[in-house]
């Protein structure tokens, strides 16, 4: 009797771990496989006219559904569905009224549900200031 007991636990056991490793991917695979929204919020003072996507660093552009232009000032937003076969990792092309596309690399869509355009843009033109060299007083360059 001890022994058939012992059988019975070691049989418990042994099925106990495939379980639970056959689980674990199982929930795995279905939370990456599940559509990601990201809502665009135009804070800007320009109108946002497209938004482009692209595997991070493939280029291979798709324009988003957008619904229309996004008015700036908060009011233009649009709530955009990529499908569970994206990568996370995207590059962004968005385009305001008046100015070069601006490029977002490496938007993290399983991550962060919604991208503020106007900051995105602020940030963008302080790293192009910055950017540029200056003279310093007193230097003979120009």
């Amino acid at each position: 009797m001890d022994q058939h007991h012992r059988t019975r636990r070691h049989f418990r056991r042994s099925w106990a771990k495939p379980t639970f490793l056959f689980l674990g991917v199982v929930l795995a695979t279905s939370a990456q496989a599940a559509p990601h929204f990201v809502t665009f919020i135009n804070d800007a003072d320009r109108t946002v006219t497209s938004v482009e996507a692209a595997p991070a660093g493939t280029r291979h552009w798709h324009a988003l559904d957008l619904g229309g232009p996004l008015i700036g000032g908060r009011s233009g937003q649009a709530t955009v569905r990529f499908d569970s076969a994206e990568v996370c990792k995207q590059d962004l092309s968005v385009t305001y009224r008046g100015l070069a596309p601006l490029t977002i690399t490496g938007f993290d869509i399983c991550r962060t549900d919604r991208l503020y355009l106007g900051k995105a843009l602020a940030k963008a033109r302080n790293v192009d200031v910055d950017k540029v060299e200056r003279p310093v007083s007193g230097d003979s360059r120009r």
